[in-house]
């Protein structure tokens, strides 16, 4: 199937704003992101899988999604704020497909090692067992976090 979705600007949550572009092979979402928008930003990144025809990589992008939108939302978010603006890439590559979110926080992601009753810490080791590669890179804006998944 050879098609995609249309430029749309659309209410992701709770009066969410996020403008959504797509065009053969890539997605990006610009959003304010909350809380309450992880859920219906990953739906939009799973419906452009169904629809790009990669429906066999739904879960690890799924959970790669859920993972970097929460820790930008956790992490790069200004305490005073319950917003922060970050970019969602998703994108056809040769060997697979590419994923990446922008935010405007410098610091990079720590690894940590999470305790067995602890709630989190977990998300970079997972990261790295369901990726092909997991890499962070600073730009003048901030940091982008990204992963790659290759084709089975």
């Amino acid at each position: 199937m050879n098609a995609d979705l249309l430029d749309a600007s659309q209410t992701v949550a709770d009066g969410t704003q996020a403008l959504t572009r797509s065009r053969p092979g890539v997605l990006e979402i610009d959003l304010q992101l909350t809380a309450a928008a992880v859920k219906p930003t990953r739906e939009i990144v799973m419906r452009h899988l169904a629809l790009w025809g990669l429906a066999g990589y739904e879960w690890q992008v799924n959970l790669a999604t859920s993972e970097l939108l929460t820790n930008a939302f956790k992490y790069a978010r200004q305490p005073d704020q319950s917003t922060v603006l970050v970019r969602l890439m998703l994108s056809r590559t040769p060997g697979g497909l590419f994923l990446c979110v922008s935010d405007p926080e410098p610091r990079r992601p720590n690894l940590l090692l999470a305790d067995d009753d602890q709630e989190g810490g977990r998300g970079i080791p997972l990261l790295r067992a369901i990726c092909g590669e997991f890499g962070c890179s600073s730009t003048d804006r901030g940091k982008d976090v990204w992963v790659t998944f290759e084709t089975p």
